[in-house]
């Protein structure tokens, strides 16, 4: 409990990677013209280059194309897990280039930089590995293929190149651990302040409620008794906040390397949740959930399950409700949470803001929007639109 989520850590992997992503297409973007440039004017390669030939032309349109449907890919949260291969079609078309230059000494090796990078910033080991064995092969065929002999100032330059890319990789890496720290933390906050707010709450209220139906007991029995059934429904809903936070915590790599049992994620876990008290409820409740969702921030989940919570409350006491559904959905990049019910109804204007206002003030919080449509006689709707991060699913990183 006192890590993040195994979904939560994937997460938070996939917003800095992306961002990753953005950076690097932003700088080959900038690049682009001059690389453009520098393969078909000759004249800017240095004393006696080689002429502009066609397999320079075609090696940019290639790349030129590549750039375009990379970048597409990336900014709809597309490229899954093709992801992966930016490295490895980075170094292959740096390498091509300098072939067809063939020059391994030429300026346009400097690029290597950008796979290294990457590589070391994002990929596991075994790919790290793979990715390091054709970027080594690749530039021993360039030297071949040019008839340059090895010297001192191709080791220098290629040492400097991989030192100076590990460099700019290992501290992507490390503000990448240091993002999962900070949630973690955040996570850590969230999930304390839920247990004094939530769970400590009810325990607090009833334990009071409980001492004051045994004083009762002698002299007024009958109100003793109904405050019993009444604080029945409060240790229920202790044990139900206390079983949502728990399965919320499973699925935690532990530093040991042992896994425990895997992560349901928000839609199992709500799905789970609702089906363990829907018999409860005087009314019959229909969940309507995808089978998965993408990951969202801790104080989004506690967000949701709090409006789920509260609107199902206020539907058995108030609304004399015989069915309410619940709908979880994701939509034009939000998360959409809907609960209608077919109760009595109310004046949503004069109605106390005391519960519901606490829910508008959480889900404003973290910058969705939160509305109740309701009349007397024809129902409630309660809807929660909570923004929601999107991404690329990246190979796990092999920190």
């Amino acid at each position: 409990m006192t890590r993040t989520t195994g979904q939560q850590r994937r997460s938070i992997l996939i917003r800095v990677q992306r961002q990753l992503q953005l950076i690097v297409l932003g700088h080959i973007w900038a690049l682009a013209p001059l690389a453009a440039a520098w393969f078909l004017v000759p004249a800017w390669r240095g004393e006696n280059p080689p002429p502009a030939t066609v397999p320079l032309m075609v090696i940019t349109a290639a790349a030129g194309l590549y750039l375009a449907v990379r970048t597409l890919l990336t900014l709809t949260s597309r490229a899954g897990s093709l992801t992966a291969l930016w490295p490895f079609l980075d170094a292959a078309l740096i390498t091509a280039a300098l072939m067809a230059i063939r020059s391994p000494r030429d300026a346009m090796s400097v690029l290597y930089f950008i796979p290294i990078a990457s590589g070391v910033a994002v990929l596991s080991l075994p790919y790290l590995a793979a990715l390091t064995g054709l970027m080594v092969a690749g530039y021993t065929a360039v030297i071949a293929f040019s008839g340059t002999p090895w010297s001192v100032d191709i080791f220098f330059r290629a040492v400097v190149i991989a030192l100076i890319a590990s460099l700019y990789g290992r501290v992507i890496r490390l503000v990448t651990a240091y993002a999962r720290e900070m949630e973690r933390a955040d996570y850590q906050a969230a999930l304390a302040r839920e247990m004094h707010d939530g769970i400590q709450h009810l325990l607090v209220t009833l334990s009071a409620r409980l001492e004051l139906a045994s004083r009762l007991l002698a002299e007024s029995p009958a109100r003793a008794a109904a405050i019993v059934v009444a604080e029945r429904d409060t240790a229920r809903r202790a044990a139900d906040e206390l079983r949502y936070l728990v399965r919320r915590g499973r699925g935690v790599p532990d530093p040991s390397g042992r896994r425990g049992p895997p992560d349901l994620g928000l839609a199992g876990t709500l799905r789970a949740q609702l089906a363990a008290t829907a018999e409860r409820w005087p009314f019959a409740l229909t969940v309507e959930l995808p089978s998965s969702l993408p990951p969202v921030p801790p104080a989004t989940e506690l967000a949701v399950l709090r409006v789920i919570q509260e609107s199902l409350t206020n539907a058995a006491k108030h609304a004399a409700a015989t069915a309410v559904t619940v709908v979880l959905e994701d939509r034009d990049e939000r998360l959409t949470c809907t609960i209608r019910d077919d109760g009595v109804g109310f004046d949503p204007a004069a109605a106390s803001e005391q519960g519901l206002g606490g829910l508008r003030e959480r889900v404003r919080a973290l910058g969705g929007s939160f509305t109740v449509s309701s009349a007397t006689g024809s129902g409630t709707t309660v809807t929660a639109a909570f923004p929601l991060p999107r991404g690329e699913q990246w190979l796990p990183s092999a920190s």
